[in-house]
């Protein structure tokens, strides 16, 4: 069951990345069509092409390092015996699940969270924050790791570095074409005749809707790619582990500690075990959220602690 929820998983992913390159191949269009009254395909394909190329490129050499700065990640201190402790458990993790061994940071932040970069299981990179060390117990500390080296054996962290960066270029699109649009205007063409003008008009109007809604859509897909595999990680924790208890454990200290981590998280924070500042109360913080709700969560893996318990 497990091997085909993550083959679903995987083309699940396919699919989601390839409406990603048709929110960009539709922005380059209405672009086109917006600033040079151009209603040709070949040009704007080819530019969302070379987007989408660059975006790809840029994730898998910089954007976990950018993500690593941005939080003000430090390499652990095996000087430290606290983090000492820590290298050794993702170094067990990593041996059980039969994958390289990843880096190991620490960010000083007194709110429990953590996440995992890095573009393959050979870059991998697993960060804790200090307030998850100071108030999980270590089978709890365990079962995190064994979440996070998940989403890197799965690729997840690459593909979550990925979506942040595509849905990134989509929003910086969209706010500078529309800056320009209404404070420079749009550059005209002839419309060939009154059939023609009109025929452009419409394609005009098409084009701005789709530059305000294409960041509110690339937004939703993000979402939708980490939600599935947070779900997925939580349950192959438990399976690296054998310990469903200690996953379900670590889930309730989140969920039961009202610090945030303290920098802004921008849009990598679909990357952390727990998505920071953001309340999942109303139907709305449900559907914007990038995680399921941790109460759900918790409920699945009671479920899954039943069926191991009478096997």
């Amino acid at each position: 069951m497990l091997y085909e929820q993550l083959d679903r998983n995987r083309w699940m992913t396919v699919g989601l990345f390839a409406l990603f390159a048709l929110v960009i191949g539709g922005l380059s269009i209405a672009v086109d069509v917006l600033f040079f009254g151009d209603t040709g395909l070949v040009g704007p394909l080819i530019i969302a092409a070379i987007i989408v190329i660059i975006a790809f490129t840029f994730s898998w050499f910089m954007a976990d390092r950018v993500v690593l700065g941005t939080v003000g990640a430090r390499a652990a201190n095996p000087e430290q015996p606290a983090e000492q402790q820590l290298i050794d458990l993702v170094e067990s993790v990593a041996l059980t699940a039969n994958m390289p061994v990843p880096k190991v940071y620490v960010i000083d932040d007194p709110a429990p969270n953590a996440f995992a970069t890095g573009r393959s299981p050979e870059k991998g990179v697993v960060a804790f924050t200090t307030g998850l060390l100071e108030k999980m117990d270590r089978p709890q500390v365990e079962a995190v790791a064994a979440h996070e080296l998940s989403h890197i054996a799965n690729r997840d962290s690459l593909i979550g570095v990925v979506a942040a960066v595509l849905v990134g270029l989509v929003l910086i699109i969209c706010r500078l074409a529309l800056r320009l649009l209404f404070f420079g205007g749009g550059r005209r063409r002839g419309g060939g005749g009154r059939g023609g003008g009109q025929a452009q008009a419409i394609m005009m109007v098409i084009g701005l809707v789709a530059l305000i809604l294409a960041p509110i859509f690339a937004t939703l897909l993000r979402f939708a790619v980490s939600r599935r595999r947070e779900s997925l990680a939580d349950v192959n924790a438990v399976r690296l582990t054998r310990n469903p208890d200690a996953m379900i454990g670590a889930l309730e200290v989140l969920a039961g500690d009202d610090t945030q981590v303290d920098f802004a998280h921008g849009l990598s924070s679909h990357l952390w075990i727990e998505e920071p500042e953001h309340s999942q109360g109303s139907w709305l913080d449900r559907l914007t959220a990038t995680h399921p709700p941790i109460d759900e969560r918790i409920e699945a893996l009671r479920a899954i602690a039943g069926d191991m318990r009478f096997r």
